[in-house]
């Protein structure tokens, strides 16, 4: 009886461990969503409350209210209605209630009826399950060409949950 037990309570940690996972790639799908729909609102929630955001190590924000800024912004403002997010693919390292998330980001934009890529990115998001939804606590984004990127996708490598 020993080993039903143990062989059931591995298949259900398996079976968490892939929920989580999904529950994290919807997370990142919905922030696509969320900042083409110009909702900020909707966006926001999808971070903690004490969140910190590094884009290119130019633009920070910080705390949840804050980050709402990527949505009204200047910069995103600016492109849309024309613009789309595209996420992934993600190497996604679970460890108990964090996770990091490491991947792409393209977003393409219409201009005179061409589109074209504005910005080609690689993302590392640091989640946190807190209130037992994930949400991202630390997002690193890097535009591609820049050397120090390349150390956003080594860690992916080596499956590193951020502890």
């Amino acid at each position: 009886m020993q080993d039903i037990t143990v062989t059931i309570a591995a298949l259900t940690r398996r079976i968490e461990e892939l929920e989580d996972e999904r529950a994290i790639r919807t997370v990142l799908s919905d922030y696509a969503l969320a900042v083409d729909g110009n909702n900020a609102e909707a966006m926001a929630q999808l971070y903690a409350e004490d969140c910190a955001i590094d884009i290119d190590s130019a633009v920070f924000f910080n705390g949840r209210e804050d980050a709402k800024r990527i949505v009204t912004g200047e910069a995103h403002q600016s492109i849309l209605p024309d613009c789309a997010h595209i996420m992934g693919p993600f190497s996604i390292a679970i460890d108990g209630d964090r996770a990091v998330a490491t991947g792409y980001a393209t977003i393409f934009v219409r201009r005179d009826g061409d589109v074209g890529v504005w910005r080609q990115a690689y993302g590392r998001w640091e989640l946190v399950k807190r209130d037992r939804r994930w949400q991202i606590l630390c997002r690193q984004s890097r535009s591609t060409g820049r050397v120090e990127s390349q150390s956003i996708l080594n860690a992916a490598l080596q499956k590193d949950a951020g502890r």
